[in-house]
């Protein structure tokens, strides 16, 4: 989410990081408009216009963050320059003190302290590793010049040994580097120096001559590299400093703010839930005028677009921003402050606001379940003409009516809750000191509504905390007695008559009355269900919130709040640092290990799921030596992965062009025209995670254009004056990084061009403060500005384009094969979270007896980390696809065109499945309480025929669509989703089973969960039948079918399996 919000403002740096600037509060939730019969026209009136200088501000995105994005490299950078006009600092890096502002540009300490740390200490352990190595590859370079050299033989110029080791050495590290970026993306930005340092160092080191000689060089270098690290650290740790905590405090802030925001979306867009085709009127023409006019006249459509936009853009940045809280949680963690939150109270704060964020953003899918339910015409429900005198339209238009007040009484309901929730979390964010109180004013005390002689939540007599409750529960029990009552006035019995693939209580004559009623209670039933699935989700966002206010007294309580303190991170979250570094990621389950004993020697028979991915070519080992096979066919398997042929084709993309430094006729234009660094544009240019090759082509080619003017401008506007060159070097700088900070996605391109502008204007600068004969002394002619800023842009642009043409040839790595292959692995994923979702939902509906409640509940456990696991890469890989869907526009097609929107919407559709699953899986959740709480959820479950086939056709579907996208295989014909996946649809009706249902149980324990189950277990039948029609579009099914099409009539398909 890269966008600034205006309210709580919370925006996202290069790296990902939202650091929130300022904290106002909207004021309280307004009431919304009464839901009148008549449309009144009220006139708008049109706010004044800013003056010009805000409007340009504002249009511009001057805000205080991205001014720190833009004054932190700058004055790295600067300072770094700076330094070096001194002859005192010059001295001891000689020709290669502009390396220093690139490393202060490329440690980035605009990142929070906790990241910077962690960066900054790899990056220092990469810089003294690449020394190292730089050192022994030159001595090995230095002992075969020796070696080779034939005695009396001068020792300098040209040594084909010496050139063929450092190749080696200059490969080997190519390739090692390349793969440890592709598998650790921890080490991406470290990578970058590494990569400098030994480029460098082995391009030169041919020409070394002596040990003494090559010691000096990597001297210079390293003290360059180490002084930029140093800078970069400066400026990150006191020049405006943000720590990880403060990040991530920042970031819940925002997160609050924007369910406030999305509370009032909510409650706006159940104002305009009538205007939704569940709320449109049965018709038997659906085109007639009289619709037409009642619900779908243009600015009725405008008006319900319009709520939906905004309740969809903020639902997106709460999930966004959710996901950011995940990463910089542990950040947070593991930083060493001064504050008031222990390393234990940020855990249990983040895991109260992933609490909140499921049941508020899953309130924000009604709007999708309003348009997925599609109500049957006249014709379909095929009513009788007339009932007791009555026409069927006239039956339905009465429903309708009813249907209307139903909607009207739930948004009077939601707008006094959406008022406390409001409330609620303003106490939050002032107990947690989140906001100052003075930023509040009087927003957060005007919280009575005196025309409805609602009462503040403060009370003198009691906490925040346990008034708030007293009106959650209130809230429930009103809803109840509302339902019961509208209800009871019509007849209607239970929820989830006609839902199933049986009725409650069917009618004991079928005439038309009974056929009429039948058919009015099945509308009533879909939509009673939406009804329920609301009020639940509300419910559960109240009960949430409850939590954080709890969580907020609890530690003014305690005294957290009153004074401050040195914390340090736990020893187990270090552990976990260092492992997740070695590993890749944090430790998951150990999948191995999962099956339970307990002390009675009962056990739990898991899944193949539970275990490791099976070999369809080796059965599982015997004995020690073929254990030791095993391990020793990782060595293959490890040459095979993708990591490492991306390094390898990185190594050969710097080679094709590398060679030339170690031939004899070459290796002096090389080092002449500083070719070097077009082999660090071809190794930090291509990227192993997308295929975005056209993308960062013309962007950095783009950038680099800019870099050379820019070098022009800001050496000849001051007239070649150092002072004023190193002044407007600042100002140019802040002009680069303004775009990494309101453009992240240009951040390579951007940085390519700063280095551009900084290796001439570094190289112009450095020849004054040396001198020219030192400046010529490796082999380098002294070129003015308006020669060497060409050159420059030659090899950085050259640099650019040969890591592209490797990265399309010989087999290219396009967005289309990287998005095809992971839309295969996300319905891959997408079966596995069914399928344990379902296994979930199976085990809390079950209630444990006392003998097996201990294994059941271990079992549980280690299926929710598994669960959890799950998803996270779910999430992460449907917004890999979305941004590389993003970057089709710049790929060149040859062919036919891509099919974009398809994709576009099987990415949707997946992530709405994903949505639906976690709603079921919250909902069941409240399970276990209900058992204890109440008998109701027991006889629901005894009456279920354990029956898994449909959840399992599922699951068997997805992964069949997963592979036949993967592989660009046919579909099999005759593929169905089911027609029944719901709770209800499971349950033998006996002798209570005709009545756990009913709508008198609504306010049993588990009653609205299971509505929401089934409402959601629903779409996601609903959203798989869209996923195989489109996946069945791209990629056909095997059918041998023939059809004789044209002339009168068509003649009957005969499939090939009936030849």
């Amino acid at each position: 989410m890269a966008d600034a919000l205006q309210d709580g403002e919370v925006v996202q740096n290069d790296e990902g990081d939202k650091i929130t600037s300022t904290h106002t509060l909207d004021p309280p939730i307004s009431p919304p408009p009464s839901n009148s019969t008549k449309l009144v026209h009220i006139p708008l009136v049109v706010p004044p216009k800013a003056p010009l200088h805000k409007r340009i501000w504002t249009k511009i995105g001057l805000t205080p963050f991205v001014m720190m994005i833009m004054f932190k490299p700058a004055v790295a950078a600067t300072i770094a320059m700076a330094i070096y006009q001194r002859q005192e600092v010059a001295k001891n890096y000689l020709n290669f003190g502009y390396l220093i502002i690139i490393v202060s540009i490329t440690t980035v300490p605009i990142l929070p302290r906790g990241k910077f740390l962690l960066n900054l200490g790899l990056s220092l352990f990469l810089t003294c590793f690449a020394a190292g190595m730089v050192l022994l590859g030159q001595y090995a370079g230095i002992k075969a010049r020796e070696n080779t050299t034939a005695p009396g033989a001068p020792i300098t110029g040209y040594n084909s040994s010496a050139s063929v080791v450092n190749a080696i050495f200059l490969m080997l590290n190519v390739f090692g580097i390349n793969v440890l970026r592709a598998a650790r993306p921890a080490f991406s930005i470290p990578s970058i120096q590494y990569t400098v340092f030994t480029m460098v160092g082995f391009v030169y080191g041919p020409q070394e001559p002596t040990i003494a000689a090559s010691q000096r060089f990597v001297r210079e270098v390293l003290y360059s590299f180490l002084t930029g690290q140093a800078i970069s650290a400066f400026v990150c740790l006191l020049v405006i400093p943000v720590s990880s905590r403060k990040v991530f405090f920042g970031e819940a802030t925002g997160f609050l703010q924007i369910c406030r925001k999305l509370l009032r979306a909510q409650l706006e867009f159940v104002e305009v839930l009538k205007h939704s085709k569940i709320c449109r009127p049965i018709t038997g023409n659906p085109e007639s005028p009289k619709a037409e006019d009642s619900c779908n006249t243009e600015d009725l459509k405008k008006d319900f677009n319009k709520k939906l936009k905004t309740l969809t853009t903020l639902t997106t940045d709460l999930l966004g921003l959710g996901a950011k809280l995940r990463e910089d949680v542990l950040f947070a963690k593991r930083e060493i402050a001064f504050g008031h939150f222990r390393e234990t109270d940020i855990h249990e704060f983040h895991t109260i606001l992933g609490n909140i964020m499921i049941p508020i953003s899953g309130l924000s899918t009604i709007a999708d379940i309003s348009e997925r339910m599609h109500l049957p015409s006249i014709e379909a429900l095929k009513l009788p003409q007339s009932v007791s005198g009555y026409s069927s339209q006239t039956i339905l238009e009465d429903e309708q009516k009813e249907w209307m007040e139903l909607v009207h009484t739930t948004g009077a309901s939601f707008e006094a809750v959406a008022d406390v929730l409001n409330e609620s979390i303003v106490h939050i964010l002032k107990l947690l000191k989140l906001i100052p109180d003075k930023k509040v004013g009087k927003t957060s005390e005007v919280t009575v509504d005196v025309e409805k002689g609602s009462e503040p939540l403060e009370s003198k007599d009691g906490s925040f905390a346990d008034s708030l409750e007293i009106k959650i529960e209130g809230f429930k029990k009103k809803r109840s007695n509302d339902l019961h009552t509208w209800a009871e006035e019509r007849g209607l019995d239970s929820v989830f008559r006609k839902t199933a693939k049986h009725a409650m209580h069917p009618p004991s004559e079928q005439n038309g009355n009974s056929t009429a009623t039948s058919a009015r209670e099945a509308i009533a039933s879909k939509r009673l269900h939406v009804i329920l699935y609301m009020e639940y989700l509300l419910y559960s966002a109240s009960r949430a919130i409850l939590t954080a206010v709890r969580f907020a007294e609890l530690k003014v309580e305690d005294g957290t709040m009153t004074k401050q303190r040195l914390v340090f991170p736990a020893l187990r979250t270090v552990i976990k640092l260092i492992r997740g570094l070695i590993n890749g990621d944090d430790p998951s389950p150990d999948m191995s290990n999962f099956d339970g004993v307990d002390g009675s020697g009962q056990t739990i028979q898991l899944g193949d799921s539970f275990s490791g991915p099976k070999d369809p070519e080796h059965l599982p080992p015997k004995n020690l030596w073929q254990s030791f096979g095993n391990r020793l066919r990782a060595v293959p398997r490890f040459f095979g992965s993708a990591p490492v042929s991306f390094g390898a084709r990185v190594t050969v993309a710097v080679m094709s062009v590398g060679i030339i430094a170690y031939l004899k006729p070459t290796y002096k234009f090389f080092i002449k025209q500083r070719v070097v660094w077009c082999l660090v544009m071809t190794s930090i240019g291509m990227n192993p995670t997308s295929g975005s090759a056209v993308f960062n082509l013309m962007g950095n080619l783009t950038f680099t254009i800019f870099g050379m003017v820019g070098s022009f401008i800001n050496w000849y506007i001051v007239d070649q004056r150092t002072a004023g060159v190193v002044v407007f070097f600042f100002l140019f700088m802040m002009f680069y990084f303004y775009f990494a900070a309101r453009f992240p996605r240009f951040l390579t391109c951007i940085v390519a061009g700063a280095l551009t502008h900084v290796l001439i204007i570094g190289y112009e600068l450095q020849v004054r403060v040396i001198g020219l004969p030192q400046s010529i002394a490796t082999g380098q002619p002294f070129y003015p500005i308006y020669e060497l800023a060409p050159y420059r842009l030659l090899t950085v642009g050259a640099g650019v384009l040969v890591g592209y043409i490797w990265t399309i040839f010989p087999v290219p790595i396009s967005e289309a094969s990287v998005l095809r292959r992971d839309l295969g692995a996300s319905l891959f994923l997408l079966a596995n979270y069914l399928s344990c979702v379902t296994a979930t939902l199976d085990q809390r509906l079950l209630e444990p007896d006392s003998e097996d409640a201990g294994l059941l509940e271990s079992h549980s456990h280690k299926l929710d980390k598994v669960r959890h696991k799950v998803l996270v890469k779910q999430i992460a890989l449907l917004n890999s696809m979305r941004q590389n869907l993003a970057f089709m526009a710049f790929e060149p097609r040859l062919g036919g065109d891509f099919p974009k929107e398809i994709y576009k919407r099987l990415i949707d559709e997946a992530q709405s499945v994903t949505n639906y699953l976690t709603i079921i899986a919250y909902a069941s959740s409240s399970f276990p309480t209900a058992h204890a709480s109440s008998t109701w959820l027991s006889t629901f479950t005894s009456t279920r025929i354990k029956n898994h086939s449909e959840s399992h056709k599922l699951t068997s579907l997805l992964s069949l669509l997963s592979a036949s996208i993967t592989n660009g295989q046919a579909l099999p014909p005759y593929l169905k989703t089911p027609d029944s996946f719901r709770l209800s649809d499971e349950l033998d009706i006996g002798e209570d089973g005709g009545t756990v249902l009913d709508l008198s149980n609504v306010d049993e324990p588990g009653f609205r969960a299971v509505a929401v189950v089934e409402v959601a277990q629903r779409c996601v039948v609903d959203s798989t039948e869209r996923i195989v029609e489109m996946v069945r579009e791209l990629v056909g099914e095997v059918d041998f079918g023939w059809r004789v099409v044209g002339g009168t009539s068509d003649s009957s398909s005969v499939s090939g399996g009936d030849v």
